[in-house]
């Protein structure tokens, strides 16, 4: 039976702090469906009928003797002190009973004022629509968001993969957009930043920790469960997804960047921010001159793989195959991967070239890498590279024709005998 003073306070966390149903529900120990009546409703509740006697009426009292002497004693222990007392009832009603007496534990968080280049908050989010791939899928898209603490400057990356290297790659972007680093920048609890918690200790990934080092921050990994530590980030996903995404088309990856940075220009970065009623720009360059500097030169980590050659000229990578020239079959290859390419080098000379694809098990082949460039013929072979590779060992053997008048001697030595 939910009380006026409960249905007030219902309906001031949902109108006044915006909390949602099941955020109300947890706050004040109500089910969800109760909480939702009371926010449908105009009106406080009123009962008529009046209060039915309880088994518990007698021993409140008592009740409050004992929690005034143990406050976190338990309904079981409760029960037992009152039973030789007289009391039959049962646990249930005990433990309402007993949570409407304590005091209602609730969280309370207090607005961060941060300082001008001290902290960023960094999230991915994946986007509602798919977006068409360099190899024409339709594929999910994520965003990596940045948000600086001081001014609420945002900037956002867009990626079809959320892997480490796509990590890095677009952070290395974000960095270098506001033009330098904040001192600590905050994460939810990526793969790609934590390896694994160990109570309150956070086990950072390596080969992040290099990248943080480069760049000379401190990163700071979220409690598990606990999503108001990256505020800042998580209320500008929904601004992002309403703000930017919705009635917007996107005919690559490339274009939903470019539409992306000029509504961060003309738009995100220049509204009056709910928050701090000013500009987010206006404040950045207070926030921009206390930034630490990017290194002198903007690293993105390279996405570098060292893979082998089919014997049918195909090389595999993230599930999907790409050919490269016949001539390198069972030869070893470095591939690079951006975004958008993928290129094949052979002894520090660009062999092959695809547009990357972010689907699976693809066959993405160039018609010419199919053709064999060269020929076994009768001769010597020709140690002569072809387009600057090397030929295979099978392709210099000698294929050598019988000296046939060595038979025509054997055939007379035969006949003369």
């Amino acid at each position: 039976m939910l009380e006026v003073e409960q249905w007030a306070e219902i309906r001031r966390l949902h109108r006044i702090e915006h909390l949602s149903i099941r955020a109300i529900a947890r706050r004040l120990g109500l089910s969800r469906n109760t909480v939702r009546s009371a926010v449908r409703s105009d009106k406080a509740p009123h009962y008529d009928r009046d209060p039915r006697p309880s088994c518990l009426d007698q021993f409140h009292d008592r009740i409050g003797e004992i929690l005034v002497e143990w406050p976190d004693i338990n309904a079981v222990r409760v029960r037992e002190i009152l039973q030789p007392e007289g009391y039959a009832g049962g646990l249930t009603i005990l433990r309402d009973y007993l949570r409407s007496q304590r005091p209602q534990q609730v969280q309370v968080f207090r607005r961060t004022v941060y300082r001008p280049g001290e902290i960023g908050q960094l999230d991915w989010a994946r986007m509602p629509d798919p977006v068409r791939s360099p190899t024409g899928d339709l594929l999910p898209v994520w965003v990596l968001i940045l948000t600086l603490g001081y001014s609420r400057v945002l900037s956002v990356v867009f990626s079809f993969g959320t892997k480490l290297p796509d990590f890095l790659r677009a952070h290395a972007q974000l960095l270098a957009f506001v033009g330098g680093v904040p001192h600590t920048l905050v994460y939810d609890n990526l793969s790609s930043v934590v390896a694994q918690h160990h109570g309150k200790e956070v086990i950072f990934n390596p080969q992040f920790l290099v990248f943080s080092e480069r760049y000379g921050f401190q990163p700071h990994a979220c409690t598990p469960g606990q999503p108001h530590e990256k505020g800042l980030v998580e209320s500008v996903v929904g601004y992002v997804k309403g703000n930017f995404w919705a009635g917007r088309r996107f005919t690559s990856l490339e274009d939903l960047q470019a539409q992306a940075d000029h509504w961060r220009d003309t738009i995100a970065n220049v509204r009056i921010h709910s928050t701090l009623h000013e500009r987010p720009i206006d404040r950045f360059a207070q926030d921009k001159a206390a930034l630490m500097p990017l290194p002198n030169e903007i690293w993105i980590p390279p996405d570098v793989r060292f893979v082998r050659v089919s014997s049918q000229g195909f090389i595999h990578v993230d599930s999907n195959e790409y050919s490269v020239p016949a001539i390198l079959a069972r030869q070893q290859v470095s591939v690079h991967l951006s975004a958008t390419t993928v290129l094949v080098y052979h002894d520090h000379q660009i062999v092959a070239t695809h547009p990357r694809c972010w689907g699976r098990h693809r066959l993405i082949q160039n018609p010419t890498h199919v053709a064999k460039p060269w020929s076994v013929q009768a001769g010597p072979a020709s140690p002569q590279p072809v387009n600057g590779l090397e030929l295979p060992a099978k392709a210099r053997v000698t294929v050598a024709l019988p000296d046939l008048a060595r038979y025509d001697l054997l055939t007379q030595e035969d006949g003369h005998e």
